[in-house]
């Protein structure tokens, strides 16, 4: 077999049977020197040659598996980090969604503190610590401008044959109309409160004794045409009015015993009637 017929043979196995490659050509060589004068050397570098070829492609062949293997590697880790950051995305949506539902609550527990902290939970008028400091705050503003602040003491008349006759409940009722029909004669700048039982009082900020006068007036018909039911029948009520206005340096305390003072005034005259004094 000449060289070129070996070479040719083994050119597609070259790289894949090297070893037996270079053994035959060796052989090849041995066997017929004086055929091919001076080849046997360069024969020699050549399949040397290929031999350092096979092995350097050996190597790139096991360092790109390895880097293959390295990308599989960085893959895996690169989608295991991905699905953990899914994971911690997702978990931060749900607490700030917690949080936000959490931080609405709040709001409205502040809501519900501030009015149970300020208002009457029967009737929804203000309680007296309520009516106390916004009479505080009025008489500062008064003092400031000088228009004229007045405060009506206001008490259901005979109440508590509402209870004893009708019961508690009809009585809890009886307060709630009363306070509807009061309401219906204010402006949104006044304000009512329940001083205590079924006594209340009425801020009228820039409002002078007559004016007062009239809408204490206005409050006591609208009372006593207000219609109370009970299990079996209907009934009134009546209210009974002290009008008093702030005086120069006056405190609220001392304007609401002045109011109380009127009040029971015109539970002495008679009941049903608005008494105002200076």
């Amino acid at each position: 077999m000449s060289t070129s017929s070996l070479l040719k043979s083994e050119v597609f196995g070259l790289f894949d049977h090297e070893d037996e490659v270079l053994r035959r050509a060796a052989c090849f060589l041995d066997e017929h020197p004086e055929d091919l004068p001076g080849l046997q050397a360069t024969a020699r570098d050549l399949f040397q040659a290929f031999q350092q070829s096979a092995r350097e492609q050996k190597r790139l062949m096991r360092a790109g598996d390895r880097q293959q293997e390295q990308l599989r590697m960085i893959g895996q880790e690169l989608r295991e980090k991905s699905i953990l950051l899914e994971e911690q995305t997702r978990h931060l949506r749900i607490l700030n969604t917690e949080l936000a539902h959490e931080v609405e609550t709040r709001k409205t527990l502040e809501v519900e503190l501030r009015i149970l902290a300020t208002t009457d939970p029967l009737t929804g008028a203000y309680n007296r610590r309520r009516l106390l400091e916004l009479g505080e705050y009025e008489c500062l503003r008064e003092a400031r401008n000088r228009r004229g602040m007045s405060l009506l003491a206001l008490d259901i008349d005979h109440f508590k044959r509402v209870n004893d006759s009708h019961g508690h409940g009809v009585g809890d009722e009886t307060l709630v109309r009363f306070v509807q029909a009061c309401s219906s004669c204010l402006r949104a700048m006044d304000t009512l409160g329940r001083s205590g039982g079924e006594e209340f009082a009425v801020l009228l900020p820039e409002t002078v004794l007559a004016d007062a006068s009239e809408v204490a007036e206005r409050m006591r018909g609208a009372v006593e045409r207000c219609v109370m039911n009970a299990a079996l029948d209907t009934f009134r009520v009546t209210v009974s009015i002290g009008v008093a206005q702030l005086r120069e340096g006056e405190s609220f305390e001392a304007l609401m015993a002045r109011a109380d003072l009127l009040l029971y005034g015109a539970k002495d005259a008679g009941r049903n009637r608005v008494h105002a004094g200076q």
